[in-house]
């Protein structure tokens, strides 16, 4: 017998194979067209990084929060010129599609965001994807992040990787 005209059953193969052989690239669910309104940001995104997070309590981050994310930037060799920090309880409905259709980024970390409210397919957290060339980080919320040196250094082990520290 030839293993050239050999022929595995479809079910015989699924069970051998529960995932994928070959990694894929992050898809998008589809959705359909529909306006994006102008997205406000706090900082100036001139190295084109977003940072998005959710909170319905203040426009962006409390103060506290705040300068957790600016020490974090600063361990970066960032600063707040250098990102784009979007609020995403603003605009609701919106994914990182849209998002990116009117911010430019190369590198996007999201904090405390489902993926599928962004449009994304599940995403382990501190794990780099890639989405339409971008990389992509999925975080847990910055206020855990200040009270957990765990997830301090998980996220600082993921930031060294994205930005090549």
């Amino acid at each position: 017998m030839s293993l050239e005209r050999l022929q595995l059953d479809p079910f015989l193969l699924a069970q051998m194979y529960h995932q994928p052989i070959i990694p894929e690239e992050i898809t998008a669910v589809r959705a359909e067209p529909k306006a994006v309104p102008e997205v406000k940001y706090l900082g100036e995104n001139q190295k084109n990084i977003l940072l998005l997070i959710q909170n319905e309590k203040e426009a962006y981050l409390s103060e506290e929060t705040f300068n957790l994310l600016t020490n974090i930037l600063n361990a970066c060799k960032l600063g707040m010129q250098d990102v784009a920090l979007i609020n995403t309880a603003n605009y609701p409905g919106i994914r990182l599609q849209d998002f990116l259709s009117k911010v430019p980024a190369r590198q996007v970390i999201y904090f405390a965001i489902s993926p599928e409210a962004l449009g994304l397919p599940p995403m382990e957290t501190y794990r780099i994807g890639t989405y339409q060339g971008i990389s992509v980080l999925m975080s847990d919320d910055l206020q855990l992040i200040a009270t957990d040196k765990t997830l301090k250094g998980r996220l600082w082990m993921c930031l060294k990787q994205l930005f090549g520290i």
